[in-house]
């Protein structure tokens, strides 16, 4: 799939309409624990207005309870209401492999971006008694970077620990979530200056999805969260900067 490290700016959405459910403007809320809920077992058709027409590869539907054979779909429209639909990614399943928990992640980026303000996403619960849920809906256009291989991850508990005088531990158990930290090479002057806009835009309090290098992309190499720490880059030479950036995961 990627072989750099994938970094996707959320474009913004007009509107999102689900047809049937309840929530579905929680799909936009940062917060994936602010969720669209479908009304019953069965398929949904999400119609997603990006308010004008953009090139756009990735989308990702974050946070779901999606069952092991649910699917889902990606098309492109002329109009709303379903005008001019052109299928982009045809039916396939849902879930990003080796989900950990109870929340499982789809992820789409298209061979080559396409251009268009309106999208049709259908998702189809398949199996099980729980309808489906969602907790983020996010489209953008990919840029891929080289990295350095010291990248990796660090899970992070959020536990409360309290060091008791008989030797033990009071612990208020929290979540346990993780960070990644890579460090992008070989940058030229003007793959600086893209990343820059990104940076500018979402700063350390907006969400963007980072995804690892690898052949093939598993649950743990998705990372929607915020930026860590933005640290200054290091220009070597006029094609050749590295700038070190981390992300802590939105649990």
């Amino acid at each position: 799939m990627t072989k750099g490290i994938a970094i996707v700016a959320p474009l913004a959405i007009a509107s999102v309409t689900a047809s049937n459910g309840t929530g579905a403007s929680n799909l936009l809320s940062p917060s994936p624990r602010e969720i669209w809920r479908a009304a019953a077992v069965g398929s949904t058709v999400i119609d997603v207005d990006l308010g004008a027409a953009v090139a756009l590869d990735t989308v990702f539907l974050g946070f779901t309870n999606a069952t092991p054979d649910a699917t889902w779909s990606v098309a492109t429209m002329s109009g709303s209401g379903g005008a001019g639909l052109s299928v982009v990614r045809s039916t396939v399943a849902l879930r990003v492999a080796n989900g950990i928990g109870q929340r499982h992640h789809g992820y789409v980026r298209l061979a080559e971006p396409v251009s268009s303000r309106y999208l049709r996403i259908t998702v189809t619960q398949v199996g099980g008694i729980a309808p489906m849920s969602a907790g983020i809906l996010l489209v953008g256009r990919t840029i891929e970077r080289p990295y350095e291989y010291r990248a990796g991850r660090v899970a992070l508990d959020l536990s409360k620990k309290t060091e008791l005088v008989d030797g033990g531990f009071g612990i208020s158990k929290g979540a346990i979530v993780s960070s990644y930290r890579f460090t992008l090479s070989g940058l030229t002057d003007e793959q600086v200056e893209e990343l820059w806009q990104i940076v500018m835009a979402v700063g350390e309090s907006a969400p963007l999805l980072i995804v690892e290098g690898h052949d093939t992309v598993r649950f743990s190499h998705l990372h929607y969260g915020l930026f860590q720490r933005l640290e200054p880059y290091e220009r070597e030479e006029p094609e050749d900067t590295r700038w070190g950036l981390s992300i802590r995961d939105w649990g």
